[in-house]
């Protein structure tokens, strides 16, 4: 399934590339912001923007993409890992376009630019402008700078012209927040990327710093003005939708998980509790800890992400968690209690949104911790 996916996207994204040169746009032309619904896998699950180019007369409908890469690049996972992989702009036939969501059940909007014949031409040069070998490719960054971003920035140098937006979403939110939002149907990937994601992301952020976000894009775009004049003329659903999320069993989620650790923690506190192989488990336990605090750190210190800088997490995933396995100091043992039980701490403070489920398993970690640092002393 997922060799298909690569090639169902490199076809319809990558290897087909219509190419439209130096073309001059008749007056029934139109230019519009395509916003692609969220999907049922991870990598969709924040939508897609792109724009459309269309004149019957000169035969085109064309839709100019930001968010493509190439997975066969040398390095791909260890580039993308590292936040080094470089997106590009791509063509495609806006049929090919429309089918590969139709196919995954996933709406397209449709917001016609609100420009006049001149601006339009000048938008289409800077588009084609962008294709050309020197040009097309962009350090993506996911809160930045990528394929919704990339947009209005496009719309606005071409043009001349600043584009401001009227509609004021929520002032007091965070990059995590909105982050979040699309996660719900998704809670193991949730868990995983609150994990790696750092403070930087629960700072509040401008109300423009939400066009990351497909969705909020469109919604911004509704109400924004061109120099004087509204940007968007009218929107229109091209493709319906018809993906709908399943709901995820409480039983299968990540914090029922960390409730059974907290209660198997509290267990292990009772004398009979005591059994070499759940202190085996407990070794392995810990062993994957410190290599997930590892990675941890490598993302903070050892990738270009803006967005895992100054990650508290690594006070429970800590690297150093093997150490107590190893030597079996009573020291170690409470300074690795210590560190777990500060991020209750630094959730209280707002210093960083670590969540329940991790809280959870962070004084879980911490009671284990305290206990091995007991036995220590018999």
């Amino acid at each position: 399934m997922m060799r298909f996916l690569k090639t169902l996207l490199l076809i319809t994204f990558g290897s087909f590339q219509v190419t439209i040169g130096q073309l001059q746009l008749s007056e029934e032309s139109s230019i519009s912001l395509l916003t692609c619904s969220p999907g049922p896998e991870l990598h969709a699950a924040f939508g897609h923007s792109a724009i459309r180019v269309k004149d019957h007369y000169q035969g085109i409908d064309v839709v100019f993409n930001y968010g493509t890469f190439d997975f066969e690049a040398p390095n791909f996972y260890l580039k993308f890992l590292k936040g080094e992989l470089d997106y590009f702009l791509s063509t495609s036939s806006f049929i090919q376009f429309a089918n590969y969501y139709q196919y995954y059940g996933r709406g397209v909007i449709e917001q016609k630019l609100n420009l006049n014949s001149i601006q339009k031409q000048e938008l289409l040069d800077a588009l084609n402008e962008a294709l050309l070998p020197k040009n097309r490719f962009y350090r993506y960054e996911f809160l930045e700078n990528n394929c919704a971003t990339k947009i209005p920035e496009i719309i606005s140098s071409a043009t001349g012209l600043e584009i401001t937006y009227t509609d004021q979403i929520n002032e007091k939110t965070t990059y995590r927040k909105l982050i979040n939002e699309y996660l719900d149907q998704h809670s193991w990937n949730r868990f995983g990327i609150t994990l790696i994601l750092g403070s930087a992301v629960d700072r509040l952020i401008m109300n423009t710093q939400t066009l990351f976000l497909p969705d909020y894009l469109y919604k911004k775009m509704g109400s924004a003005r061109l120099g004087e004049e509204l940007l968007i003329e009218n929107e229109k659903n091209l493709v319906v939708r018809y993906f709908k999320s399943k709901n995820n069993s409480f039983f299968t989620s990540p914090h029922f998980v960390a409730i059974l650790f907290l209660i198997f923690s509290f267990f292990r506190i009772w004398p009979k509790a005591s059994s070499p192989i759940l202190d085996k488990l407990e070794h392995l336990l810990f062993g994957v800890l410190s290599i997930t605090g590892i990675f941890l750190v490598f993302m903070m210190f050892g990738t270009e992400h803006l967005a895992t800088k100054n990650n508290f997490n690594t006070l429970w995933i800590n690297p150093l968690a093997i150490l107590g396995v190893v030597c079996n100091k009573r020291l170690i043992w409470l300074g690795l209690a210590i560190s777990a039980l500060f991020t209750v701490i630094i959730q209280l403070t707002g210093a960083q949104e670590i969540g329940t489920t991790s809280i959870l398993l962070a004084i879980g970690l911490g009671i284990l911790y305290i206990r091995r640092a007991e036995l220590t002393r018999r």
